[in-house]
């Protein structure tokens, strides 16, 4: 998945774009723009894609290359908070990963023919 951003400002959302989801709403846009559907778009947008990231440069060994992606003054603050726990629940998911699933007869028990 290709994507491309852009470092916010303490006013603007950062620039975001990519194969996967194309250009939020909520891209490039001024503060004052954001009501409460683009604000939830952005938490949604946050949850997933800083962990992601935050997975990928655990994996690649480069934590921190994305470990900011919003002004810390942006919104109150709260985007950038948010990112920083993603980010670093990625890393986690990524050096220490859960259990394997189960073999599959055992999650899907035979059929009687």
């Amino acid at each position: 998945m290709g994507w491309m951003g852009t470092y916010g400002s303490a006013t603007t959302a950062p620039e975001y774009h990519s194969n996967s989801i194309g250009t939020p709403s909520w891209s490039g846009l001024h503060e004052s723009g954001f009501t409460d559907a683009l604000t939830n778009q952005l938490r949604n947008f946050i949850e997933s894609e800083a962990e992601l990231q935050g997975f990928n440069d655990s994996a690649q060994d480069r934590i921190g290359e994305n470990a900011e992606f919003f002004h810390a003054s942006f919104l109150g603050g709260w985007p950038q908070q948010l990112w920083n726990e993603f980010y670093l629940i990625g890393i986690k998911n990524q050096q220490e990963p859960q259990d394997e699933m189960p073999p599959y007869y055992e999650v899907w028990p035979p059929m009687p023919i």
